[in-house]
């Protein structure tokens, strides 16, 4: 008598913690969809048109890059914040994970001040920059640029149009 007591307790409290466990609102928590190419360390946000407008930050360089919802884009490529690409300005589209930067309007000046060529941007001359990007979740957003380098960068600011 006291096993089969001791049996259906048991199974009470299964059914109660089941009960529990099935009946959790996890809607709260929906992640962005996501898409895996085959590797599954390497998983990527799909809908990258919500999450790329901002101002972000290259966490090897000095580079700073924003995407703005309007489509425009705006680069600054600073050595020691005095010389280099001082201001890269166009227009942006985004398909899938591609990036197609078309900059028409670029400043480069070299340590004198006089215009020069800085990391491919020649100054006064229009230049199209194909990235792919690998990841962007909002906070840190991974790309490659048309070498194949891998470039890392961080959220700094929301983009304000």
């Amino acid at each position: 008598m006291k096993t089969k007591t001791l049996l259906s307790t048991l199974v009470f409290v299964s059914a109660f913690c089941l009960g529990f466990s099935s009946c959790s609102k996890d809607d709260d928590n929906v992640q962005p969809p996501v898409e895996n190419n085959g590797d599954a360390n390497n998983t990527v946000n799909t809908d990258f048109s919500k999450v790329l407008p901002a101002h972000w930050a290259n966490t090897a360089s000095s580079e700073t890059i924003g995407f703005f919802h309007d489509g425009t884009v705006a680069l600054q490529d600073l050595v020691d914040n005095n010389w280099g690409v001082s201001l890269a300005k166009g227009t942006y589209t985004l398909s899938g994970s591609q990036i197609t930067a078309n900059f028409t309007s670029v400043e480069v000046l070299d340590v004198n001040w006089n215009p020069t060529t800085y990391h491919g941007f020649t100054d006064g001359q229009s230049r199209t920059v194909k990235y792919t990007i690998v990841s962007c979740d909002g906070k840190k957003l991974v790309m490659k640029d048309e070498s194949g380098k891998t470039l890392n960068y961080e959220k700094y600011a929301d983009a304000k149009d």
